[in-house]
């Protein structure tokens, strides 16, 4: 049976993530990236169906608990349709529901379970948050026309475009957007109109015109510029005794986080796939599509905080798998 754990709220700030089976190895990585650039703080992580075994070996981390899903998709419905389509699992609207539902920190970062933090978040961030901004990496652009304003009441226009992968906010200060966010995705309808919880939380920032505080986005990454920095290969793997990182070239900066790719995620470039575990083919074929699409410096950092033995006992490989190692 998985451990029950009680989340360590006992912080100001801490970290969301969430994933399935097929992204626990960017998780366990994620963990031990924090860890290792000296978070101390608490993690939640949303389980959206792990392994039993999964769960138990995420419990057993220090400050980080698993969270189950289960109660937050209990009696959450459509409002403007009647159909048994679930909206938790629309459109990644899963990630606004967890967060409102557990509601377990005033400031937080949320991180996708494939995006790689290649820093201490909090040290990072919060003095950003505590300033009143809301931070994002820089996802393009979107523009909203008469359909989108009948449908929520945001001005015609062209916007910036943020990524829902990766948010600092303090709940006192930008509560009300989290909030709506979520509450909009229980509208079938309007989702027609944008892409996702992406479009859902973009369309409410622009409707209340809030400011987007965004990063650097090559050096906190989006993932439309993961195959282009792989081409031009200016990332470097730093090996200093105490801080392993990767530099950038043309910014003269290391890189801070590393989103994955759409389905090429970094663990797939790595050989690593739960997903297509029964399919030796098709895991093959995607294997060789997966190369190239991040720089390899990024590859060899997140195998490097994949096995690393520093916070827990490590992970071994199994072919294209990983499993706990015996105690």
């Amino acid at each position: 049976m998985p451990v029950e754990k009680k989340a360590d709220t006992g912080h100001d700030y801490g970290i969301y993530t969430i994933g399935d089976d097929n992204f626990f190895a960017g998780i366990v990585a994620a963990i031990n990236a924090l860890k290792y650039y000296g978070y101390k703080g608490p993690i939640a992580v949303f389980d959206l169906g792990f392994e039993p075994w999964m769960v138990d070996y995420l419990n057993e981390y220090d400050h980080v608990t698993v969270l189950d899903m289960a109660p937050v998709t209990r009696h959450i419905r459509f409002t403007d349709v009647k159909t048994d389509e679930s909206p938790i699992m629309r459109g990644w609207a899963y990630k606004a529901f967890a967060i409102v539902h557990y509601n377990l920190f005033r400031k937080w970062t949320f991180i996708d379970g494939d995006y790689l933090p290649l820093c201490n978040l909090e040290k990072e961030l919060l003095p950003l948050i505590e300033a009143g901004h809301i931070i994002f990496s820089e996802d393009g652009w979107n523009t909203w026309g008469i359909e989108h304003e009948m449908a929520t009441g945001v001005k015609p226009g062209n916007y910036m475009n943020v990524n829902a992968g990766f948010i600092s906010l303090d709940m006192e200060e930008h509560g009300y957007i989290v909030h709506e966010w979520r509450n909009l995705m229980t509208r079938r309808k309007p989702f027609d109109l944008w892409y996702g919880d992406q479009g859902a939380l973009n369309v409410i920032l622009d409707k209340w015109e809030v400011e987007k505080t965004t990063l650097d986005k090559a050096l906190w990454n989006q993932t439309w510029l993961n195959d282009e920095m792989a081409r031009e290969n200016h990332c470097q793997l730093v090996h200093d005794p105490d801080d392993i990182h990767v530099w950038y070239g043309p910014t003269n900066k290391r890189i801070m986080g590393w989103h994955g790719a759409g389905w090429y995620k970094l663990w797939h470039q790595a050989g690593i796939d739960h997903y297509r575990k029964h399919d030796a083919t098709e895991r093959e074929k995607f294997y060789k599509e997966s190369q190239g699409k991040s720089p390899w410096p990024i590859v060899e950092i997140f195998e490097y905080f994949l096995f690393l033995d520093q916070f827990h006992t490590p992970l071994k490989r199994k072919g294209h798998l990983i499993a706990e190692m015996a105690h």
